[in-house]
């Protein structure tokens, strides 16, 4: 195994596949996932009480607005009931989901095999590391060129002694400020891509000038920008603007909260911003400017349901939601049946197909 089986191919935890296999994708989600790293308790008597229930309709209301506050809704780790949830997305005529839980959100290779197995879903999992504040100790004393060569590892050979092989650097995670050894992680990312092909996927720090930074970073260490994906784009306040250099510059541009409530939320409460989440409807029109400026081949869709509470089962729209109620709301609004499926197959399809190593143009 290595590079030149996967040259031209995506790459899923069961192996190499053709990319027209892919179908259907969903561009950022996570299956079995542990987000406690960002776990952040209240200092309200109240709010200590909270956040140690298990997620249930009776605190439901507390969770969508206090995000990182219940540590019970950060732990997916129930197999049998990420595969009943996956399923929904199955039957409504889904194929494939990028699994974003890299190191320091719980990545589990086997799991995530075995759930491919038991669903007969295309599941493309991630490598590299996440924000800051959830980076292990030892990585501070990596070099960026033994990182690069542990993400390198994962893609061509498989995590650890699993075998299974990652088939996407990322989400590689950015705080506000931009730490160093998330500085550091970028650069090895970069590495890793030109010496493998596959795309970077990142979770950018939510401000225009951090964002920008975070572009020319990885420009400067040498990635292709037309194989980089900018996480969460549709929710983060960043300007027209900044979009529209992203996105000249080659990026993909990806809106991945659908589904979730239009509130302003606490969230990385270190950072002493709310984050201002808007409308399902507002990321419609949002994306139908976009493809009227013509970056349609550009946009990537998704929900990313990293809580247990975006479950069906919790009272959540699940993995279902893109297929079941927002491409045909898209459609009510003008976009057509080619635009959709440029979307939510052929930019997927593109972006995860491995280019040749050394050769990303």
């Amino acid at each position: 195994m290595g590079q030149n089986d996967v040259k031209g191919r995506a790459l899923t935890v069961l192996g190499p596949v053709d990319t027209e296999s892919l179908g259907i994708t969903l561009s950022h989600e996570h299956i079995l996932t542990d987000v406690t790293a960002l776990f952040t308790v209240p200092e309200e008597a109240t709010g200590r009480r909270m956040a140690y229930e298990h997620v249930s309709i009776e605190n439901l209301y507390w969770i969508h607005t206090h995000l990182m506050g219940n540590k019970d809704d950060l732990l997916m780790n129930n197999e049998e009931l990420a595969i009943d949830e996956v399923m929904r997305f199955k039957r409504a005529g889904g194929d494939t989901i990028i699994e974003m839980s890299c190191v320091g959100l719980g990545r589990d290779p086997l799991g995530l095999r075995r759930i491919s197995r038991a669903t007969g879903l295309n599941i493309i999992m991630g490598a590299g590391y996440y924000i800051g504040c959830s980076h292990p100790e030892e990585l501070k004393e990596k070099s960026e060129d033994e990182i690069a060569d542990e993400i390198v590892k994962d893609i061509m050979l498989g995590v650890g002694d699993t075998g299974v092989r990652a088939g996407i650097i990322g989400e590689i995670g950015c705080s506000m400020p931009l730490e160093e050894g998330e500085r550091k992680v970028l650069r090895a990312s970069a590495a890793a891509q030109r010496r493998t092909g596959a795309a970077i996927n990142v979770h950018p720090s939510r401000s225009d000038e951090l964002l920008l930074e975070i572009k020319e970073i990885l420009e400067k260490s040498g990635a292709d920008l037309g194989r980089v994906i900018i996480s969460h784009a549709g929710h983060f306040g960043y300007s027209e603007e900044t979009i529209r250099e992203l996105a000249d510059s080659g990026c993909y541009i990806e809106f991945d909260t659908f589904g979730h409530p239009a509130l302003p939320i606490e969230c990385f409460s270190h950072e002493e911003r709310l984050l201002e989440m808007p409308s399902d409807v507002q990321r419609i029109y949002h994306i139908i400017e976009l493809i009227k400026e013509g970056y349609l081949e550009q946009i990537l869709l998704s929900q990313d349901c990293c809580f247990k509470h975006k479950y069906v089962k919790y009272g959540g729209f699940g993995y279902a939601h893109i297929n079941e109620h927002i491409t045909p709301w898209m459609k009510q609004r003008g976009v057509t049946d080619e635009q959709i499926h440029t979307m939510v197959v052929d930019n997927p399809k593109n972006v995860l197909r491995f280019a040749a190593a050394g050769d990303q143009s």
